[in-house]
Order: structure tokens, then sequence, then C-alpha cells
């Protein structure tokens, strides 16, 4: 394994409540300190004095900030599969569209993630080599996406294959959004999404 791929991987997972009170401590400290000084400023020092620890306490966990970037991102994404799955599985053909408008919302508005942070961890994981470190939540996005469809009762010849072109174009655009364009994350640009996601499974 490369040495850069392996600087992005997390040393171990923590186990005992105490370890995981620590790794919270110190992403917490890491979300600080990414908002308020760059990426670019931000390094294992600083994170480990902003969490009140020793560097050597961090190194426990993470060998790096990029370890550190990829644990956030990790979470939050997490928490966006068991989102999106729990709001689908309440899905209907009469309330599909309502449920998509409001899911896109919350990706633009990054919902339980600092807005700041989101566009550091797109720019720094999901733009460079340490992406692969996430490889795999696009697939669990699309079962859950796929899944929520077929619930709904949504009409479609192959909900798999739909659900592999919605996921990767509305993370393309809100990531783009997030990134390159702020002007355009706002609630219109969730209106046109839902607009493309509902006339694309909704049959002639």
């Amino acid at each position: 394994m490369p040495k850069a791929t392996r600087r992005a991987i997390p040393r171990k997972k923590p186990q005992q409540e105490r370890s995981q009170a620590m790794v919270a401590t110190l992403l917490e400290a890491a979300t600080r300190v990414f908002v308020k000084e760059g990426y670019a400023k931000a390094t294992t020092n600083r994170i480990a004095t902003a969490a009140g620890v020793s560097v050597g306490s961090l190194y426990q966990y993470f060998p790096s900030k990029d370890a550190i970037a990829v644990e956030l991102l990790r979470r939050y994404r997490d928490g966006l599969v068991e989102l999106v799955g729990a709001r689908l599985s309440t899905a209907t053909p009469a309330t599909f569209t309502v449920v998509v408008r409001d899911l896109i919302g919350e990706l633009l508005r990054a919902e339980g993630i600092n807005p700041a942070l989101h566009r550091v961890l797109i720019e720094q994981v999901l733009r460079t080599s340490a992406r692969k470190e996430m490889l795999g939540f696009e697939e669990r996005l699309e079962a859950v996406l796929a899944d929520g469809m077929r619930a709904a009762k949504i009409e479609l010849r192959d909900p798999d294959l739909s659900a592999f072109l919605l996921v990767r174009v509305v993370l393309s655009v809100v990531q783009s959004a997030v990134v390159d364009r702020p002007k355009y994350k706002t609630p219109e640009l969730a209106d046109e999404l839902t607009r493309l996601v509902v006339a694309y499974v909704t049959p002639p």
C-alpha cells in the first residue's frame, strides 16, 4: 500500500468508551481548526493542542490530518445513508416529490455538518487521492435509493440502473455547488434538481 494511502487511513477504531471519547474530542477539535485556519495551515500539532491532548495521543488513532478528514467525511456520509433510507422508507407515489425535495435541500444545506467544513472535505478528500478511502458510499446510497423507489411503487425498468444514475448526477451537482459555484447553493437549485429527478422517474 502506498505511503500516501496509508496516511489517509485511521490507525485503529476505538472500542472502549474512553477511546471513543478521545476520538470524538479529536474530531471536534479538527473541525474547529480546519474551519478557522484552513486545511493548508492545519497540522496535527494544532489539532492536538485544540483538543487538549498530546500529539502522541492523536497519532494513536490518526497518522495524519488527511486521515482525520477522511473519518469526518465518512461519519457524515454514514449519517446521510441512514437519513435517505429513513425518509424513503415512508415515501409513496403521492409524497415522493416532497421527500426528494427535502433530501436534496438537506444535501445542499449540508445538514449535520459545518458548511465550511463540508467544502474543505470535498476539496481535500473527494478531489484528491484520499477519495479511494471513501469507496462504497455511492453504492450504499444507490442501494437505499433503489429499495426506496421500489417500496414507493415508482415504476422503472431498472431501479438499480436508475439509482446509479440519479445518485451520481445529484452528488456531482451538489458537490459542484458547494465548492465551485456557491451562488447556486440555493433553494432554487434544489427545486431544479427535484424537477430533474421526478421527471426522470415519472413514466411518459
